[in-house]
């Protein structure tokens, strides 16, 4: 969050009548079972007047044409067996069993003979068969006791009108059920935004937003309970943030309501010190004066680091980085020439510019160059490094120092931390890793502190993105 924190809103969305979830659950479990009855009887009625006008012809229809036929035959009459309306197959043979003539196939016609040798009617699923004798001929007729279009096209590629219409059915059912479940799911998800929504905003730490309630007693349960949270987080992380400025203003006021007497000390001290004293008393002139200006040396970086905590000092801009190099190189050799180090700087595929702030990256640079300096051996080596990596800047310092112990690569950006003995200088308050690390995170960047294989010392890397980063719109 910000220094900051908008103000709730002061109204908050009516919230609407509530129901329990599993009401919705039997609304729509309703509308499904009314659904299927409403299609059921659609097919029913629809079947039931195509049947009316003739265009489906009754289950028994195929039976009182074979009934008729078997008549016509055993009367010694010649029926005419290939009308197409008819709705029956059939066989002709002779008296022995000698296949004249037929409309089934052969073997078809042959398993008939066997079924109907010594009976007249017999039923083989899904065919009923009938036998027809004359003095001459034996007849054989099979059909099906099942509901047929009346015409003839339809009959061949829709033989059975109820198969036909489960199917219709089966197919609405689930065209039905699939609807159904679609528009369920929309509805839940719906209802659901409010929560999601919610989520959102605090994950993107927004606390200033309305809760927006679904209506469903389960679900609003929860946005009551993300309601109370967020009320919670909020007011929490207002007085952490005034207890955070409270602390920097105390600490900022307290530096310099120090500085001034610290300075009326110094200031005597060395005016002292120009008296006519005893060794003894230029001894504990010089103690004042050298304490004095580590306590003044002291408060100045508690000024700094108090300005460099506030948001406000952070104004990005596109900069050339050539230039910026060029600047830190000459003030990394002005400080490397107190211990007669060879400076080394490596640049390599930089952009022609980068986004930041220039200042507070110099800042942050310089700190970790004076800590490599003061942390180097005399006549050791300094290597500073800038390349290009993807999607980011990287800027890496190495000394040839005794590097950081384990303690010290865990806790070395925090503020005040002075307990590496390891790396221990004259003069270090524990601040220039903690400014550094405070401005990495206001570029969107990383600090990263290791121990360099290459050199054998410390390696201090600063990785930033150098494009401006895109508004959310």
């Amino acid at each position: 969050m910000g220094d900051r924190i908008p103000m709730e809103m002061s109204f908050r969305r009516k919230r609407q009548k509530t129901i329990k979830l599993r009401t919705l659950f039997l609304k729509y479990l309703a509308v499904f079972c009314a659904g299927t009855i409403g299609l059921v009887l659609a097919i029913v009625l629809i079947f039931s007047g195509l049947m009316t006008i003739g265009a489906i012809l009754p289950a028994n229809y195929a039976e009182q044409q074979v009934m008729q036929i078997r008549e016509e035959i055993q009367a010694g009459q010649q029926p005419e067996l290939d009308d197409p309306h008819a709705l029956f197959r059939y066989a002709k043979y002779t008296l022995d069993g000698r296949l004249l003539e037929h409309n089934l196939s052969s073997e078809q016609a042959a398993a008939a003979w066997n079924l109907l040798e010594d009976r007249e009617f017999i039923y083989r699923y899904p065919y009923n068969y009938a036998k027809a004798v004359n003095d001459q001929d034996v007849y054989i007729l099979r059909y099906s006791l099942s509901a047929q279009f009346n015409h003839p096209g339809m009959q061949r590629v829709l033989p059975n009108a109820e198969i036909c219409f489960i199917v219709i059915f089966c197919i609405a059912f689930l065209i039905g059920v699939g609807l159904l479940a679609s528009s369920f799911g929309r509805k839940l998800t719906l209802k659901l935004s409010g929560l999601q929504e919610a989520a959102k905003h605090i994950q993107k730490q927004d606390l200033a937003f309305a809760i927006r309630y679904s209506g469903i007693a389960e679900i609003d349960q929860v946005l009551q309970s993300m309601d109370q949270m967020r009320n919670a987080l909020r007011n929490s992380l207002e007085r952490q943030w005034k207890l955070e400025r409270s602390r920097r203003q105390q600490v900022s006021a307290l530096a310099h309501d120090v500085k001034t007497p610290l300075t009326i000390v110094r200031g005597n001290a060395d005016l002292l010190a120009e008296t006519d004293l005893t060794a003894e008393q230029e001894e504990y002139v010089r103690y004042i004066a050298e304490s004095a200006g580590k306590m003044e040396d002291y408060i100045n970086r508690l000024i700094e680091i108090t300005k460099a905590e506030h948001a406000a000092s952070y104004q990005p801009v596109h900069f050339t980085i050539c230039p910026f190099i060029q600047k830190i190189e000459d003030q990394m050799n002005a400080l490397a020439v107190t211990k007669s180090l060879a400076c080394n700087v490596i640049t390599c595929g930089l952009p022609d510019t980068v986004y930041g702030d220039p200042g507070l990256l110099e800042r942050a640079l310089m700190n970790v160059i004076a800590n490599a300096v003061d942390h180097s051996p005399y006549g050791g080596k300094l290597t500073f490094i800038a390349e290009q990596i993807p999607g980011s800047i990287r800027f890496c310092i190495r000394d040839e120092g005794p590097g950081f112990s384990p303690e010290a690569l865990r806790l070395a950006a925090e503020p005040f931390y002075m307990g590496d003995a390891s790396r221990g200088a004259s003069g270090h308050y524990g601040m220039g890793l903690y400014i550094t690390q405070f401005v990495a995170d206001l570029h969107g960047g990383k600090l990263l502190i290791a121990n360099s294989e290459a050199a054998g010392g410390g390696e201090v890397s600063l990785t930033l993105p150098y494009e401006e980063p895109a508004h959310e719109t």
